[in-house]
C-alpha cells in the first residue's frame, strides 16, 4: 500500500474519533440542561419527589438534601422512602449522616433531624451536648437501641464530663438508670465548683447526688457570700434553701440555726429602706447591731450600700458622704460605678473648693474629664493630675480622690492637696 494512502487512512480516522467525541459531548450537554430544566419544573409543580430523585441520581446529595428541609412535613415521609429506595438503607443513612455534619455549624435543627433519620444518636446527642441542650439531649437517649445503648450513654458521659459538663454528664446516666454513677458524677462536680468558690453551683451537685446536708452547708456559704457582696435578697433566698437541705437530711439543729438567722434578716430591710428614704443616719445606727448579726458583712460595705441606695434614689450630697467612709474603712476601691454616677448627678451642685490647681477652661478642651468622661466645656472648673496631665472637672477629680486615693487615668496614688496645690 502506498504510504499516502496509509496516511489518508489514519487521518480520516481521527477526523471520525474527534466527531464522536463532539456528539458525545453535545448529547451529554443537552441531557445535563435537560435535567436542569426538568427539576426547575417539578419544583415549579410542587413535585418533590421527581426533583429529589434526579438530584439523587445526578449525585448532587447536598441539593437533595436540602430540598428535604424545604418540603412541607406531609411530604417528608414519602421522600426519605425516596432516599431509601434509590440509595439503599446503609447508603440513606450515610447520606442523611454526611447532611447532619453539613448542618452542624449553622443549623441545628436541621443537623439534628439529619442525624437522627441517619440513626446516628451519638452524633445527635454529643451536638446537643456541645450546644448546652440537655433536656433535648436526654430526649433522644431512648431511641438508642437496647443493645447498644449503655456503651454509648457511657461514652457520651464522658465526653460530657470531660468538657466539665456534668449536669448533663449526670443526667445520661441516669435516664439509663445508672443512678450509683451518676451520683458519683455530681459529687465530684460539687467538689470541684466547691473548690472554686461557687458554692450555689456544687449545692445544686450535692443534692443531685442525694447529700442533702452536704447541699444545706453549700447553700449557707453561698448566703454568707453573697451577704458579703450586699447581694440581699439572693442571701435570704440561698439561707432559705440551706434550711429546706437541712430539713431533707433530718438536721433539725442546723434548720433552726439558720432560721434563727433569717429571722435577723429584718435589720437589714430597715437599714435599706432608711436609705431609700434619705435617712442614712438612721442607717447608720443600725450598723452595729447588723455587724453582731452578720459579721459576714463589713463596715466598708455597709457605707458603701448606704451610698449606692442613696445615689439610686437622687441623693448624690449624702451617698458622697457615706462614699466617703466606705474608703476610710477600707484599702479597696468600693462601688466604683455608683460612685461616678452619683459624681455625674451632682455636676455644679458638688461644692466648689478654691485653689491654686483650680481654673478655668479657656475653651472647649479636646480631651473629656476623666472622671465623668463628659466634654469640659469653656468656663468649667478644671484641674489636672499632676503625674498624667490629663484634665477633669475640678470637683470631679476632687471627690474622686477623696474616695480612691488615686489618679482615675494613671493610677497613680493622689490626695486632695495634690491637686489644690498643683
Amino acid at each position: 500500500m502506498e504510504p499516502w494512502i496509509l496516511l489518508l487512512i489514519i487521518f480520516g480516522a481521527i477526523i471520525l474519533a474527534i466527531i464522536i467525541i463532539i456528539i458525545k459531548r453535545n448529547k451529554k450537554g443537552s441531557k445535563k440542561r435537560t435535567t436542569k430544566s426538568s427539576i426547575k419544573t417539578y419544583l415549579d409543580y410542587h413535585d418533590y419527589l421527581s426533583a429529589g430523585r434526579l438530584y439523587l441520581e445526578r449525585g448532587e446529595r447536598k441539593e437533595a438534601a436540602d430540598l428535604y428541609f424545604r418540603i412541607p412535613p406531609e411530604k417528608k415521609p414519602p421522600y426519605e422512602r425516596m432516599v431509601i429506595q434509590i440509595l439503599g438503607e446503609k447508603g440513606a443513612r450515610l447520606f442523611w449522616i454526611h447532611a447532619g455534619r453539613r448542618y452542624a455549624d449553622n443549623n441545628l435543627g436541621q443537623a439534628k433531624t439529619a442525624f437522627l433519620l441517619g440513626q446516628a444518636y451519638f452524633d445527635a446527642i454529643k451536638l446537643l451536648i456541645d450546644k448546652g441542650m440537655n433536656a433535648e439531649a436526654i430526649a433522644i437517649v431512648n431511641q438508642i437501641p437496647v443493645s447498644y445503648q449503655e456503651g454509648a450513654v457511657r461514652r457520651l458521659s464522658q465526653y460530657a464530663f470531660n468538657r466539665g459538663k456534668y449536669q448533663i454528664a449526670a443526667d445520661l446516666l441516669r435516664a439509663i438508670g445508672l443512678v450509683d454513677e451518676a451520683d458519683a458524677v455530681s459529687a465530684v462536680a460539687a467538689h470541684e465548683y466547691g473548690s472554686i468558690e461557687r458554692p450555689e453551683i456544687a449545692a445544686d451537685f450535692y443534692d443531685s447526688a442525694g447529700r442533702q446536708d452536704l447541699a444545706g452547708r453549700a447553700q449557707e456559704e453561698e448566703g454568707d457570700k453573697a451577704l458579703a457582696e450586699s447581694r440581699i435578697a439572693t442571701a435570704k433566698k440561698a439561707y432559705q434553701k440551706a434550711v429546706q437541705a437541712y430539713d431533707d437530711a433530718n438536721q433539725p439543729k442546723e434548720a433552726l440555726r439558720v432560721e434563727q438567722l433569717l429571722e435577723q434578716f429584718y435589720l437589714l430591710d430597715e437599714f435599706r429602706e432608711f436609705a431609700v428614704n434619705g435617712e442614712p443616719e438612721k442607717a447608720e445606727a443600725l450598723i452595729d447591731d447588723i455587724r453582731e448579726t452578720f459579721p459576714v458583712i463589713t463596715l466598708s460595705a455597709l457605707y458603701a450600700e448606704i451610698g449606692s441606695v442613696l445615689e439610686q434614689n437622687n441623693y448624690p450630697h449624702l451617698a458622697i458622704t457615706y462614699f466617703d467612709k466606705a474608703a476610710d474603712s477600707t484599702n479597696n476601691p468600693v462601688k466604683r460605678q455608683s460612685y461616678v454616677n452619683a459624681l455625674r448627678r451632682l455636676g455644679s451642685e458638688i461644692s466648689k473648693q478654691p485653689s491654686i490647681g483650680q481654673y478655668l477652661a479657656p475653651h472647649n478642651l479636646e480631651e473629656p474629664c476623666i472622671v465623668c468622661r463628659k466634654p469640659i466645656k469653656k468656663g468649667q472648673e478644671i484641674a489636672h493630675c499632676p503625674h498624667c496631665k490629663k484634665p477633669a472637672h475640678y470637683s470631679h477629680l476632687i471627690e474622686w480622690i477623696k474616695v480612691q486615693g488615686s489618679c482615675p487615668n494613671c493610677y497613680h496614688k493622689l490626695r486632695v492637696d495634690d491637686i489644690q496645690n498643683n
